[in-house]
């Protein structure tokens, strides 16, 4: 037979050990949802144009190209990734054997290079590309794009990994920001907060002008080059008419003269696709340039 004392101690034992089986279920919960928090998306080995450090945010250095080199911020609409720590990836694609081969995440949570240039970064917080190349801060009002939401807050106190001097166009030394480094949810799309100047601009235009110019385009010009092309397409419409209209009149006053008459309204065609193109062609490059 158990004795009493010892069947107390059996019982204590189970107690403490499915304690512990639920404390252990619950640190694993816990570390499977940081897990899921950070991490994730499309990352893919790509050759760097410089040596680039981890959180630094790049952009393709052509169409389809698999060279990555600093986004800049006069380029804020071809943002591509952020050059990720390739020790912290479960699963890495490599390009090969190239040059700087640097890693980069085009969507998912990874931590990105800041700054407060545009004030304190709260979490939830849209971000955008700062003055400082390859480098975030606070998405404003302004900025047509935004980079992705902030993952954690960043107030430049205690949390600084460094610092940025910014310059004017005179070269002027203009304002100290400080870096630091946050988790950003990658999410390259049109800045919600924008004021819009293209509030009356029909869809169709936009589009029309995003295809042909192939980025985001000034609504202003937009609306030239419509003017430009009404103006080329009316006064071509206007030409030929008034070939067309003095040509018979000229073949009812003079029928002899017909082939004469028609090699001039041969030309006068030719005159209008002539203007017609040169206004479509100075239409792409206003939206082009």
């Amino acid at each position: 037979m158990v004795a009493q004392g010892d069947k107390q101690t059996v019982k204590v034992s189970r107690i403490i050990l499915g304690l512990g089986a639920i404390l252990g279920v619950a640190v694993l919960s816990v570390a499977a949802v940081s897990a899921v928090s950070y991490g994730g998306g499309n990352v893919q080995g790509y050759s760097g144009e410089t040596s680039l450090d981890n959180g630094t945010i790049v952009e393709l250095t052509g169409a389809d190209s698999n060279k990555v080199k600093i986004a800049n911020q006069a380029n804020l609409q071809n943002m591509f990734g952020v050059t990720v720590d390739r020790t912290q990836l479960l699963i890495s694609s490599s390009n090969g054997n190239v040059e700087n081969e640097v890693f980069v995440a085009v969507s998912g949570t990874y931590n990105v290079l800041v700054s407060d240039q545009a004030g304190a970064i709260v979490s939830g917080d849209y971000v955008t590309l700062s003055s400082v190349d390859g480098v975030a801060m606070k998405a404003g009002t302004e900025e047509s794009t935004v980079f992705g939401r902030a993952g954690a807050s960043f107030a430049g106190a205690g949390a600084s990994i460094g610092s940025a001097t910014l310059k004017d166009t005179k070269g002027q030394t203009n304002k100290t920001v400080r870096l630091g480094i946050i988790p950003v949810t990658i999410d390259i799309k049109r800045n919600p907060n924008e004021k819009s100047t293209e509030a009356n601009l029909p869809e169709i235009l936009e589009r029309i002008g995003q295809a042909v110019a192939e980025k985001e385009v000034d609504p202003i010009r937009i609306y030239i080059s419509l003017a430009i092309t009404a103006v080329s397409l009316i006064t071509a419409i206007i030409v030929i008419y008034a070939g067309v209209r003095n040509s018979v009149i000229s073949i009812g006053r003079n029928p002899m003269s017909k082939k004469s008459i028609f090699r001039a309204l041969l030309e006068i065609i030719l005159t209008a696709i002539l203007i017609l193109i040169v206004g479509l062609f100075a239409v792409y490059l206003l939206l082009r340039l």
